[in-house]
């Protein structure tokens, strides 16, 4: 395993994306928030940083197939990897599946249809109950 080595460009984005934990980001968007402090990092940096920081586990990264560029998340533990995620089309809110709602949706999917399903490339859209200005539980 090729050996990591601490930077301040990784720490500027592990800084931003361990503080937004439940949002996901592009490259851009991290690159703006890190420069907006007048940080003199290029983009290709912040993709190189992106890239390592996925290979090592602690970022998601999601290339939705209706867009030209992927957005990344911090993840704490590997758990994130094994469930659906929910993600608000207005204020970019990611919300976790529990784990067993995840694996019964997964057994059906695969007896049902005979289709195996990557839970941690799974991402359900809609408009949570904040930005609705709905409240209830279910």
């Amino acid at each position: 395993m090729k050996k990591s080595y601490k930077t301040k460009t990784r720490d500027y984005i592990l800084e931003f994306l361990s503080a937004h934990k439940n949002k996901r980001f592009s490259a851009k968007e991290i690159y703006d928030f890190i420069t907006c402090d007048n940080k003199n990092i290029n983009l290709a940096t912040i993709y190189r940083n992106l890239q390592t920081l996925q290979d090592e586990g602690v970022l998601l990264k999601h290339q939705a197939a209706d867009n030209d560029y992927a957005t990344y998340q911090y993840i704490e533990n590997s758990n994130c990897l094994a469930h659906f995620h929910f993600e608000c089309k207005k204020c970019g809110k990611v919300v976790h599946l529990g784990a067993k709602e995840t694996n019964d949706f997964l057994k059906m999917i695969k007896t049902k249809m005979f289709f195996t399903v990557e839970p941690q490339n799974t991402y359900i859209t809609g408009i949570c109950n904040d930005c609705k200005g709905v409240f209830f539980e279910i």
